[in-house]
């Protein structure tokens, strides 16, 4: 995401094993799994955290896809792309690391005061853009984009339920259930919880390695 040129030496040829250097870039994960949440239990886990995601790229690992009706009304949809992305994020691109670097700031002011927060980092309106342009829609075609995984909770609390956002499923479906439970939740929630949401609008750019040279090109689809 942002600066392809940062991704050049980080990751060995190897097909069949993902290899890196830990000095080169932060992997959210272990060998059994990437991860989407770092649980803060400190302000000195806080800083270290902020020392070691500031400066290096962010690998995570996200699940997208785009479905799309070839024209309003059919019956079937075509799948154009889905499945599993890695996703490497410059930390350091202005368009990232102020806002950060701002969150972190608040999130610190948070712990000082004994308080709960929860950091979230929302890629998802950077892929879905990316995503619309590389497969772009026909002539009066519907497309729509689902993430799973596209953010990153840094918390020393919980993940807030994003189940009880209000949408227009909700509204049509679930609108008394929604009264009911989503706003009493959501009080709860800023009475015991700082919530800081970081919309990241860096651009996307797609690239892979060319297995005959070694060589990183950029691939339009």
């Amino acid at each position: 995401m942002a600066n392809p040129s940062i991704m050049y030496g980080l990751f060995s040829q190897n097909s069949r094993k993902l290899q890196y250097d830990s000095d080169k870039v932060k992997v959210l994960g272990t060998k059994d799994g990437m991860i989407n949440q770092i649980n803060i239990g400190s302000m000195e886990d806080l800083e270290s955290f902020h020392e070691q995601i500031l400066g290096v790229p962010l690998l995570m690992r996200v699940w997208v896809e785009l479905v799309r009706n070839d024209y309003i009304g059919a019956a079937q949809t075509t799948t154009p792309f889905e499945g599993d992305l890695a996703l490497l994020v410059d930390t350091t691109h202005p368009m990232i690391q102020p806002q950060l670097e701002k969150a972190l700031d608040e999130a610190r002011a948070v712990l000082q005061a004994n308080g709960r927060f929860c950091i979230e980092l929302d890629f998802a309106q950077s892929i879905a853009v990316w995503l619309r342009a590389s497969y772009p829609r026909g002539y009066c075609s519907l497309c729509r984009v689902r993430e799973n995984k596209a953010r990153l909770f840094i918390t020393n609390y919980t993940q807030p339920a994003h189940c009880l956002d209000c949408n227009l499923l909700w509204c049509l479906l679930f609108g008394p259930c929604w009264l009911l439970s989503a706003p009493c939740y959501k009080l709860f929630r800023r009475i015991r919880c700082r919530d800081i949401k970081v919309n990241v609008h860096a651009p996307v750019v797609r690239r892979c390695v060319i297995a005959s040279t070694g060589k990183i090109a950029e691939v339009a689809k």
